[in-house]
């Protein structure tokens, strides 16, 4: 089966007036061109609809818009695929028509599960950053290989059901793969091959998350609703404050949750321990600098908060097992 050859999905507004913008919906969706952009017409707003790269196997599409009027569209989708969506901007939310229930993406999480033939709703709000990144793949290609990997884990995986886990902080490791392939530097034959090679990286990452996400509820974890919320709080500022000497003290105080439990549940929720957590940040966004390859090591090594040379470059070592001067020939 070939998804994107074929118009799998068809995008319509109630409003004549809004026609261009549901074509370069449609335009985007439907991989009519193995890249498309579409700017938004400036009486509707700006930004532009994108289709990343689109094979047989999946579609990758960047949209970043900014509406001068509330827009309302309806999606049907005609053949069974998995999303994945990834919330980079302002909150966004659909409506499921059939079931009558919601589906919303707060900034910053992300999301995958299976679509079979769906009527979706989406109104865009005026005067907000729409920012997302939505990938489709065709469920029968990867049904057999997801299942796999959910029995190795242990999990059970319903294909049945339309989300398989709830929305989850988008992390370090996923944004540095998202930025990637939103700035591939090939073109082409090798940039169809770097896309793969990125989106089939991006999936095992992510199904990695899911899979200890249900290990650890699993674990039967003893954290409260509030405990939860101020731990997803903490790993906010940690996000703000990466060039920043932040002490799990500090953290306890900002969260309002005592030491002990903010460290026992910050490695039960993410994986990691809070400083863990920190320096995997750290060393991610220096190499998104490095890759740049505009500025030097060591304002690298300062802009994320390492103050000692040696020491930024052992850790980098350690997580890429090079060197980060590599990055910059």
């Amino acid at each position: 089966m070939n998804l994107c050859r074929d118009k799998q999905y068809e995008i319509k507004s109630l409003k004549s007036n809004n026609s261009c913008i549901c074509d370069g919906f449609n335009k985007t969706y439907n991989g009519i061109y193995d890249e498309y952009n579409y700017q938004i017409p400036q009486e509707f707003g700006n930004g532009h609809l994108k289709q990343l790269f689109s094979s047989q196997n999946a579609r990758i599409m960047e949209f970043d818009i900014n509406l001068l009027k509330e827009i309302e569209i309806n999606g049907t989708s005609k053949t069974p695929h998995i999303d994945m969506l990834f919330c980079l901007g302002d909150d966004i939310q659909w409506e499921l028509p059939q079931t009558g229930k919601k589906f919303e993406m707060l900034s910053g999480e992300g999301y995958m599960g299976t679509s079979e033939e769906t009527i979706k709703r989406c109104v865009y709000p005026a005067k907000c950053d729409i920012k997302l990144i939505e990938i489709k793949m065709p469920l029968k290609k990867m049904k057999d290989t997801i299942y796999k990997i959910c029995e190795d884990y242990g999990c059970h995986s319903d294909f049945s059901k339309k989300v398989w886990c709830d929305n989850l902080k988008i992390t370090p490791s996923v944004n540095v793969i998202l930025h990637q392939m939103l700035k591939c530097p090939y073109e082409e034959s090798l940039k169809c091959l770097y896309m793969e090679g990125k989106l089939m990286e991006l999936v095992a990452v992510y199904l990695n998350e899911i899979m200890n996400q249900t290990k650890r509820r699993s674990n039967n974890i003893n954290l409260s609703k509030d405990d939860i919320k101020s731990i997803y709080k903490a790993r906010d500022i940690l996000d703000k404050s990466i060039n920043q000497k932040v002490t799990l003290s500090y953290l306890s105080k900002e969260v309002c949750l005592n030491e002990f439990k903010l460290k026992k549940g910050f490695k039960e929720l993410f994986g990691v321990p809070v400083y863990t957590y920190l320096l995997d940040k750290r060393l991610e966004l220096a190499r998104l600098y490095l890759e740049k390859k505009e500025l030097r090591v060591s304002e690298v090594a300062s802009l994320v908060g390492y103050g000692n040379m040696s020491h930024f470059a052992t850790a980098f070592r350690k997580k890429y097992g090079v060197n980060p001067s590599e990055f910059i020939k």
